[in-house]
């Protein structure tokens, strides 16, 4: 599959204007509430109601502790929205086993989720077996403080390239995204993320909590191929982890 365009946005206004421009997959999340924060339940509902299945739809659950009960009611509160990808953050270096525990329960119900690390936390980037056996959907590489430079200035295109084999070996949905600007395109697309993540970029005056500038929302689409989206299948839990 090809590199798609991913732009996140945090309304209804936003997500017609990305979607009118041509991105791939609206993700729906407020700038404003930290690196994943969440939108309220009935905007994304709104959203993804609008989309009407014409593109994918993601949203975050929000910058939330690796606690159960809390990831647990987030979870929820999202997955009743409709939309079809629902993004957890890592705020650790690992993946609790009771979290994962969570996430397996939830992918078993047919609920496409995708886990969002964080380079600037220095993440363990080896667990994509074990992630995909639990029903994961895909992974993303991102930053949490977008105030301490972009994805590229934390990791280099060889630890990104090993990033994105490693784990569409394992079958799971890649994306990067941190900050990323039009400089970075050209050499993503050679390392060939499933999607490329968008905000700052797209924003008057590059700040991710102004509102989306259409142009620079058609200067990315025109940099990033066209494919037509072809949404791979979920790929079943094989076991629950002790």
């Amino acid at each position: 599959m090809s590199t798609r365009f991913l732009a996140s946005v945090s309304n209804v206004e936003e997500a017609a204007t990305v979607l009118a421009a041509g991105a791939d997959i609206i993700d729906i999340k407020d700038p404003c509430r930290g690196a994943l924060g969440a939108v309220d339940p009935l905007i994304t509902e709104a959203i993804v109601k609008d989309v009407a299945g014409r593109v994918m739809t993601s949203a975050t659950v929000g910058d939330l502790p690796m606690h159960v009960p809390c990831l647990s009611r987030a979870l929820d509160a999202v997955k009743m929205t409709g939309v079809d990808i629902i993004k957890v953050g890592v705020f650790t270096q690992t993946l609790p086993a009771d979290i994962l525990q969570l996430i397996e329960r939830y992918t078993a119900s047919g609920n496409r989720i995708v886990l969002v690390l964080f380079a600037d936390l220095k993440p363990r980037l080896d667990d994509f077996t074990l992630l995909a056996n639990a029903g994961v959907y895909g992974v993303m590489l991102d930053t949490s403080d977008k105030t301490q430079g972009s994805l590229r200035t934390i990791l280099d295109d060889t630890v990104l390239n090993r990033f994105i084999r490693q784990a569409q070996h394992s079958g799971l949905l890649t994306g990067l995204a941190g900050s990323l600007a039009l400089s970075d395109i050209q050499s993503l697309l050679k390392i060939s993320p499933d999607y490329i993540g968008f905000r700052g970029a797209l924003c008057s005056d590059n700040h991710r909590i102004n509102s989306i500038d259409i142009q620079a929302v058609h200067t990315i689409r025109a940099m990033i191929p066209s494919h037509e989206f072809v949404v791979p299948e979920i790929q079943n839990p094989m076991f629950s982890v002790n």
